[in-house]
């Protein structure tokens, strides 16, 4: 064997490589293709989705809008007694802007500064009651006799009907 052999050999082995190299590239682009044209399809159907429901929410605000939106005639019938709790004087004096029936907004206290908090005072302990000797137990009463439409049965369904006496 010769050098040229081996030289040759080697220059083939080589050109082999490449080739390999490069259907391994071009597969990795073909696959990076299609995994990009699947994603902007299922973009396009999501934004499609999305175009429905907005279309769909705009329809509902019209039809609300049409129909006088919140103060319809139902709402309007009575405010003199709002579940009760008798006439709601948004307009006296008073007013808060909040419902009667919720809660009161929530106030957070003003900051202190970084000294002046002090931990709560702690209370001495109290001492544990001593115990005393309780007198012994009356007996226990007799148990009852079962009622008349007591359930005999331990695993007793009551969904199933069959076993009432009012079915026989």
């Amino acid at each position: 064997m010769s050098i040229t052999d081996e030289v040759a050999r080697m220059r083939e082995r080589l050109e082999g490589l490449v080739r390999e190299q490069a259907d391994r590239r071009a597969l990795r682009d073909r696959q990076a293709d299609e995994a990009k044209a699947k994603a902007q399809d299922y973009m396009a159907k999501q934004v499609q989705a999305a175009e429905r429901y907005v279309d769909h929410r705009r329809e509902l605000g019209r039809r609300e809008k049409e129909a006088g939106g919140w103060a319809t005639e139902k709402t309007l019938a009575d405010k003199s007694n709002v579940m009760g709790f008798g006439v709601v004087d948004e307009d006296g004096p008073g007013f808060t802007g909040h419902n009667l029936a919720t809660a009161p907004p929530v106030t957070r206290p003003e900051p202190q500064p970084a000294g002046a908090w002090q931990p709560p005072p702690v209370a001495p302990p109290v001492p544990e009651p001593v115990a005393v000797a309780e007198p012994a137990a009356a007996p226990a009463p007799a148990p009852r006799r079962a009622g008349r439409h007591a359930r005999r049965e331990e695993s007793f369904d009551d969904d199933d009907f069959s076993n009432n006496s009012w079915m026989k």
